[in-house]
Order: structure tokens, then C-alpha cells, then sequence
């Protein structure tokens, strides 16, 4: 017999077996919609399905199956002939759960960093545009930051390139992360009360459990009932395919906004994977000077350790003095008049580069040259001195 049959066969007769145990209503005629062969995984496919044919109003559960989406391409006509040829075909390696199939072919992403991820599947049927749905992992290590999207809209999303065996595509946009959103067949939409394009949230069981929020629905009569959500999602609740999920109410739960962190003060990433002196988190400043004085920090920009110092009464020291370098500081030579003594440096990066020019730089005890900004100087030309 083949391996991916019995594979099938073993999966639908135990899923059978424990729904028949947990509700009486289920009779023996009554069986689980049929699992194909994308339920041993591939993206955009589940395990199985909690869809039920014959008396669904047996059902006293709202538990459906969720399946782990990895990241693939769907590609436009015209682009698909431009990374295989004129006239090219898909060819089908295996159909998903739900409507579409995953192709034989293949392609490379590439981000702004040149860095690539290989081998990223490609599903049909064809599409009006092409859309390329990733992870955030996955968007990390290509350098962008691709939005979070339902699919098919992807005005203003992430840029990037695609690079096939003919050719390349450069997207303007079309890189998301697609939201997570559930597959509901008309029955089980009507079982549920659920309408198209309705948000719920679902729960997830188990040792990494977790309430997924903002879930979108969407309901068609020849969808399969199915969760999906991308790889990051399936790991951080540990998740496979073929996970069974429970559809609840989270109203009760307050929402929360982005009120962790900053985002206009969050630094850019650091190309060379360093952190000296190129960038220096304001939202951390702000936190640590917030524990040293007990106090939130008085100023809406980040405080600085100067600031900190004033706010616990340390002593300052004006540029020129003992132990004092470019800027204003507290120093070793400084009066200390209680608590830690602080040393304010000035830290020169690209992006203030061009104020030395003209001047120079002169890099000391109390001044910070970044590794880049140093590569950069010595390509203009700009003399730096070590004192």
C-alpha cells in the first residue's frame, strides 16, 4: 500500500475514533470530510478537517483544525514568463486542502540586505498580482518589514526581488505577512453564526497555549474548515498540522495597544551586526534612567546620562575640565557631590559625518567613533586624530 495513503488512512480513522467517543451524537455513517495528501504538510495545507458531514447540529464543540502556512509566492502570468520563460506552466506537485496547488517550481527572495532565502514554494492557480507572504523570522533575515495583510492586499507593502531560473522580477511591493484568517465552509459558517470577513479569536490548547486575536474569517461553499497561521505563530504555540483549535470569545479580555515601546524612537538595524556606538535605544534610556531616579524621565526625548545624573543630584562637569571630553558630561576629575559618577561621550556615526568635514575628527577618551562612520571618514577623506 503506499505510505502516504495509509499515512491518510491512520490520521482520518483516529480523528474518527475521538470524535465518536466525545459526542454521542455522532453516528456510525457519520465521517470526517477526506484528507488529502497536502495534511503531511506543505504550505498552506492542514492535517485534516473538523468539517463534518450528515447531523452537524451533533456538534457541541467549536473546535476546527488548524494548519501552518510556510512562506510561498503566488504568482501573475506575466511575471511567471518572465522567471521561466514565454508560454511556461505550472506544474502541480500535490493539491492543498483547500482550493489551489502547491507547483513543482520554485524561486529565490531576495531582500535590500542581498541576503536570499532559496527554495520558496509557489502555489497556483495564477493570480492578478504576484504576492509574496512571508514570516517575520523570514523578513528579518531578508531586511524587511513587510506588513501585516490580508492576502491580495498588497498596496504599499514590502519590496523585493524575485530570481528564477530565467529571469528576475523586482516587486515594487508585495511582500505581507498575511493576517491570520480562517477557512470556513458555508455548513460550518452557518453551524458557528460566523459571516464573512468576521473577526474572532481562537484558543489554543496545551503547554505553550495561547488565544490567537484578530483571526479574519473567510467563507466560501467549497472551503474546507481550517485555521491558518504562518510559521511563527504555529511555533511560538506549538503548533503542527492538523492541531485541533477552539473558536471563543475573548470581548471580555481589554485590548491592548502598542504602549510597550516607542515606535518613532526605535533605531534602525545595524548593518555590520555590531552595537558600538551606532545606535542607541531611547526607549531603554528611557527605562533605565526611569529606574535610577524613581521618577519617569521629565523630557519627551530619551534622557541621557546627564540628565539621569541631575535628576539623582550627581555632580557635573562642564567641557574643558578634569577628565572632560567633547560635550558636557559628568566626569572621573568631576565633583561628585553623591551617587555614581557618569560620563557623557559623544558618539559620532554616519549620520552626523558630514559636521566634521570640514573640521576633522579627533577621537579621545569621551568620543565614540563608530566603525562604520571611521570606514566612511577614511573613503571621504576626512582626517581623524587620536589624542
Amino acid at each position: 500500500m503506499d505510505a502516504e495513503q495509509l499515512i491518510r488512512d491512520v490520521v482520518r480513522n483516529v480523528l474518527e475514533k475521538l470524535l465518536v467517543e466525545k459526542s454521542p451524537a455522532f453516528q456510525a455513517g457519520e465521517r470526517l470530510s477526506s484528507v488529502g495528501p497536502e495534511a503531511l504538510g506543505n504550505a498552506g495545507s492542514a492535517a485534516g478537517s473538523a468539517s463534518v458531514t450528515g447531523n452537524i447540529s451533533g456538534r457541541k464543540d467549536r473546535k476546527i483544525v488548524c494548519g501552518v502556512s510556510v512562506r510561498h509566492i503566488h504568482l501573475c502570468k506575466e511575471d511567471l514568463e518572465i522567471l521561466f520563460g514565454k508560454g511556461y506552466e505550472l506544474n502541480v506537485l500535490r493539491e492543498l486542502y483547500n482550493p489551489g496547488f502547491a507547483s513543482k517550481e520554485t524561486l529565490t527572495v531576495v531582500g535590500p540586505k542581498l541576503t536570499a532565502i532559496q527554495n520558496v514554494r509557489i502555489l497556483g492557480p495564477l493570480r492578478s498580482k504576484t504576492q509574496v507572504e512571508l514570516a517575520k523570522t523570514d523578513c528579518i533575515v531578508l531586511g524587511i518589514d513587510a506588513p501585516v495583510r490580508a492576502s491580495g492586499d498588497t498596496t504599499g507593502s514590502s519590496s523585493c526581488v524575485l530570481v528564477g531560473p530565467k529571469g528576475a522580477v523586482v516587486l515594487k511591493d508585495g511582500a505581507i505577512r498575511a493576517n491570520r484568517h480562517m477557512h470556513l465552509s458555508s455548513v460550518d459558517a452557518d453551524y458557528f453564526g460566523i459571516k464573512d470577513n468576521q473577526v474572532v479569536d481562537v484558543r489554543v490548547g496545551g503547554p505553550k497555549g495561547l488565544t490567537f486575536n484578530n483571526v479574519q474569517v473567510r467563507v466560501a461553499p467549497d472551503f474546507k474548515t481550517e485555521l491558518h497561521v504562518d510559521t511563527d505563530d504555529g511555533n511560538a504555540a506549538d503548533i503542527v498540522n492538523g492541531t485541533m483549535v477552539e473558536i471563543v470569545d475573548a470581548s471580555c479580555i481589554s485590548p491592548l495597544s502598542s504602549q510597550m515601546a516607542d515606535k518613532s524612537k526605535i533605531p534602525p538595524s545595524i548593518p555590520d551586526g555590531s552595537f558600538t556606538g551606532e545606535a542607541i535605544d531611547p526607549n531603554l534610556i528611557r527605562n533605565i534612567c526611569a529606574m535610577a531616579t524613581g521618577q519617569p524621565c521629565s523630557k519627551g526625548q530619551a534622557a541621557t546620562a546627564g540628565s539621569c545624573a541631575d535628576a539623582t543630584g550627581t555632580g557635573t562637569q562642564t567641557a574643558g575640565g578634569p577628565g572632560a571630553g567633547a560635550g558636557t558630561g559628568t566626569g572621573a576629575g568631576g565633583n561628585s557631590s553623591g551617587g555614581t559618577s557618569l560620563t557623557k561621550k559623544t558618539v559620532i556615526t554616519l549620520a552626523n559625518l558630514n559636521e566634521f568635514a570640514a573640521s576633522g575628527i579627533t577621537v579621545n577618551n569621551n568620543v565614540i567613533l563608530s566603525p562604520l562612520a571611521k570606514d566612511e571618514a577614511v573613503i571621504r577623506g576626512i582626517p581623524i586624530t587620536y589624542s
